[in-house]
């Protein structure tokens, strides 16, 4: 039996479990299946028999699923029995060109963006020899993650039996309608069923800032080198995704600064995406496409993937090396016992009166018990040098108490 007549809910190779069918013509169809082996939905292609190029679909699925470039879906499995030949690839969620243009075009960065990862995407694929050959507004996704998918990667080409005498200018010019439809969100060249056809000027498309205001002139002039293959201000013409991307990315104006925090400094409580939608200021959010700083003319020399998380991840390190230094010294300097004490100067012991008497007593009259009991002697008793009668003291007072008469 042919895989073009299963019904959902058949099985393909014992794990692909077909669920909802997306599209179909008269000699292929495309449907939503679901891995059972690995759990995740993946997009299958069913052929009708006898359809001519089952042999070249399958031929361009087993080139494209060498390429590895997360903006390219990816070609998980294939099938060439003739009868049961099927082709399993990567389910892409998301909006194609055609969806975000729907409620007219996007901002001229956005867009610019865009279509300059479309061509660095191809530009690796073309480095491997593979074409996509038949770019369309429904070949370009953009992800819930905020990235950019091109899917049906030389597949396309193949179901509908396009060819190319040079691959390279073939893409460059349909990435080239692509851009032009994202400025102005009219088709050039001919008539797309969802976007009108681009006004023209003696049998040529109107330029992007002649069809929409506000299309910055250096984007503008890419355009144009691009669908019109004309040099402009000793530019050469584009010919290639990789010449695309490198003039793109030289005029793609800078992002516009974020907002600032609240005053009372808490956090921004915005979570999620930011979806593209048209006549916005160009301003990188959390779903937006990746910053890019703002690029002059002259040639510069290509970043490296990953530079700035890189930057990022070494002054962290350094950060957290000096945050635990100064945790450590403190722990030390807190933690250390007192020193070796010092030795100090014995301290001299205060020098004591001379004098029998620190304070001045009146002195009492002589009573007749001291006159009669030793005559001669004075008639108070003196105290010692501590102020305090001694033992002695205390029995001559207790003695003369004696004497006294009764």
């Amino acid at each position: 039996m042919s895989t073009f007549i299963s019904e959902p809910g058949t099985r393909l190779g014992g794990r692909y479990r077909l669920e909802d069918r997306v599209s179909a013509t008269s000699g292929w169809a495309a449907w939503k299946a679901i891995d059972e082996t690995l759990a995740r939905a993946v997009t299958v292609l069913t052929f009708a028999r006898g359809f001519p190029r089952i042999g070249d679909a399958v031929t361009a699925a087993r080139a494209a699923s060498r390429l590895t470039d997360a903006r390219l879906a990816q070609v998980f499995d294939v099938e060439e029995d003739w009868d049961h030949a099927y082709v399993v690839m990567e389910w892409v969620a998301g909006d194609s060109l055609e969806d975000l243009l729907a409620d007219g075009p996007l901002d001229p960065g956005q867009g610019a963006e865009i279509i300059a990862q479309g061509a660095e995407a191809l530009a690796v694929a073309h480095a491997a020899g593979v074409a996509h050959l038949c770019l369309t507004p429904d070949s370009l996704r953009w992800t819930a993650g905020g990235g950019v998918k091109i899917v049906g990667l030389g597949i396309d080409a193949a179901l509908s039996g396009v060819t190319a005498d040079d691959p390279a200018l073939a893409d460059t010019h349909g990435l080239g309608k692509l851009l032009y439809a994202a400025l102005t969100a009219h088709w050039p060249g001919g008539e797309w069923p969802s976007l009108p056809p681009a006004p023209e000027v003696d049998g040529h498309p109107c330029s992007p800032r002649q069809v929409r205001a506000g299309v910055p002139p250096g984007i503008d002039d890419v355009a144009c080198r691009v669908l019109f293959q004309r040099a402009a201000d000793g530019n050469p013409s584009v010919t290639t995704p990789a010449m695309l991307a490198t003039a793109l990315n030289r005029v793609i104006p800078a992002p516009a600064a974020p907002p600032p925090l609240p005053r009372h400094g808490g956090y921004a409580t915005e979570t999620g995406p930011a979806m593209l939608t048209p006549g916005r200021t160009y301003r990188q959010r959390g779903g937006g496409p990746p910053r890019r700083a703002a690029r002059g003319r002259d040639n510069l020399p290509a970043r490296r993937p990953g530079g700035g998380r890189a930057l990022a991840a070494i002054a962290g390190i350094v950060v957290l090396g000096a945050i635990g230094a100064g945790a450590w010294a403190l722990s030390h300097h807190g933690s250390a016992g007192p020193g070796p004490a010092r030795p100090t100067a014995p301290r001299k012991a205060p020098r004591r009166r001379t004098s029998w008497c620190r304070r001045a007593r009146p002195r009492s009259a002589p009573t007749e018990a001291t006159t009669r009991a030793r005559p001669g002697t004075p008639s108070t008793v003196r105290r010692p040098r501590t102020g305090r009668p001694t033992r002695t003291s205390a029995r001559r007072t207790s003695a003369t108490s004696t004497l006294a008469p009764a």
